[in-house]
């Protein structure tokens, strides 16, 4: 069923342990994100009712500073004071003429506090830093229930701040990720090998004109694109996913059209030529199997790219519509809120782990498909 090559390849990728168990890893988690309504006790659209929810406990602690403040006019008059009552009775003590000095006071707290002396413009700035350290007391009290909620029983990732559970979130929000970058990914390969199999296979003046399209494509502002066609035709999986087709297969056009390049000067394909037979199949049954190795090693880069994307335009507010579980959106609730750390743990931890192990795969894949064998110099 395999070729000799491919069965070669694919004995080299399993011999890289760290790609292998990658892509074992990535496919759990595939799986498990595909049945997400099976594995999700939650509804990711439904809201849990604060009554349900147990009062917050908070401790707080409460530092007594001694630490004084106060200014002193020429004339021995005290204001701005800033400090505890008893430093202010104290100072009530002194004449004016011993406020105007400073050293009634130095000499005054100089058991208790290290005095600093300023002279200012028409008056003394004073300030009585305390030797011994603040004492220290707590306080317990408890709030009711509002959202974002911490981890709890029956919601181990917690509560978002509309009050659905973050675990649903999560997992569907991967499960919405990894549909949409399997899809655009491959609809980038798609069209990307299109369009480069026909520049790098026929050359000449169409080749100039796709390329001169192509770099007007990539130099247009896909963000802008997207904030323009979103405000305009609405926010969903379907106009995303078009949007973002329309510019992904540059990269790989590219690719592709340098490997027909190489591959049309071959003898394989002067041979077909001469044998009479059409371009379409000189193109997908000649040079496409030998053309495959970009392809197959930017798939995971694709996939990667396309799921970052997706939680960047999310967590940015043109992505997926509102209400829709996305890990980008809940990155940006905790930017409103910095305290829930679970609203960000959680999401990133997802996006890394599946970024990584993707990165591992591409790693492995392009290893295994190298022609070059591994040396070094002695």
């Amino acid at each position: 069923m395999f070729s000799p090559l491919t069965k070669k390849r694919f004995r080299a990728f399993r011999r890289i342990k760290r790609a292998w168990y990658s892509l074992i890893a990535l496919g759990v988690i595939f799986v498990f994100c595909q049945l997400s309504w099976l594995v999700c006790p939650v509804d990711p659209r439904t809201t849990v009712s604060p009554e349900s929810l147990a009062d917050r406990e908070f401790t707080e602690e409460i530092y007594d500073v001694k630490t004084a403040r106060f200014n002193v006019s020429q004339a021995g008059e005290i204001f701005d004071f800033e400090g505890p009552a008893e430093v202010a009775s104290a100072l009530k003590g002194l004449d004016a003429a011993s406020l105007a000095g400073g050293g009634a006071v130095a000499s005054m707290f100089a058991s208790g506090y290290d005095t600093t002396v300023t002279p200012r413009d028409g008056y003394t700035r004073f300030y009585l830093e305390p030797k011994a350290p603040p004492a220290v007391s707590t306080r317990t009290y408890t709030e009711s229930p509002s959202f974002p909620y911490p981890p709890c029983k029956g919601h181990p990732f917690g509560l978002d701040s509309g009050g659905r559970d973050v675990y649903s979130l999560v997992v569907h929000g991967m499960r919405i990720g990894l549909d949409f970058g399997i899809v655009l990914a491959l609809t980038g390969m798609l069209i990307g090998l299109v369009v480069g199999a026909i520049e790098g296979y026929f050359g000449g003046r169409l080749d100039i004109c796709c390329q001169r399209f192509t770099e007007i494509l990539s130099a247009i502002p896909f963000i802008y694109v997207m904030i323009f066609i979103g405000s305009t035709v609405g926010r969903s999986f379907t106009v995303l996913l078009v949007c973002y087709a329309i510019f992904n297969w540059i990269g790989v056009s590219y690719y592709m059209r340098a490997e027909f390049l190489r591959l049309r000067a071959r003898t394989f394909v002067e041979a077909a030529k001469c044998q009479g037979f059409s371009a379409a199949r000189i193109i997908f049954g000649h040079i496409l199997p030998n053309a495959l190795t970009p392809l197959i090693t930017l798939f995971p880069f694709l996939l990667m790219g396309a799921i970052s994307s997706l939680a960047a335009l999310d967590f940015l507010g043109f992505g997926l519509p509102p209400m829709t579980p996305s890990c980008g959106e809940l990155l940006f609730q905790a930017k409103g809120s910095p305290s829930s750390w679970w609203l960000i743990l959680f999401p990133a931890l997802a996006l890394f782990i599946v970024m990584l192990l993707t990165v591992f795969v591409g790693e492995g894949l392009r290893d295994a498909f190298d022609p070059r064998q591994k040396s070094k110099l002695e």
